[in-house]
């Protein structure tokens, strides 16, 4: 396997993952949680809007290491870093969040389980980045 042209396509998935999570709330959810919702995405220092902006900007840069038009090894740094960085926001964020906050917004069970695919999608991003500056030699 290729881990070199693999690390970054996966990189690349754990971030659109991200993004999809941090935008499905307000998609799913009825209008009448938007209060809830505030209190949700305004816990902890950045949230998980910055974690959003963060795997967006990942992506950009992963699909410019992954189509080879900017350098291999400056693609890998600064994917690890912006990837390690989303995982440390979103964890944060995790444990700001009180757990009455989750519960307060809706009955919809699946809400619970958000915060934490949040968090293990930022965390595969950032270990398929660190697989990637592997592959090259670079760790």
């Amino acid at each position: 396997m290729d881990l070199t042209r693999r690390a970054p396509q996966l990189g690349i998935a754990a971030c659109l993952a991200v993004l999809i999570a941090v935008i499905a709330p307000y998609v799913v959810l009825p209008e009448d949680a938007a209060t809830g919702l505030a209190v949700y995405y305004g816990a902890g220092l950045l949230g998980p809007r910055l974690t959003g902006v963060f795997a967006a900007v990942a992506i950009v840069v992963l699909g410019a290491g992954l189509g080879e038009r900017s350098d291999p090894a400056t693609v890998a740094g600064a994917a690890l870093v912006i990837t390690l960085f989303m995982t440390a926001v979103s964890a944060e964020w995790v444990l700001a969040l009180s757990p009455e906050a989750v519960t307060g917004i809706t009955t919809q069970d699946w809400l619970a389980y958000h915060r934490w695919l949040v968090v293990a999608f930022s965390a595969l991003s950032a270990v398929a980045t660190g697989l990637y500056a592997r592959a090259l030699g670079l760790l």
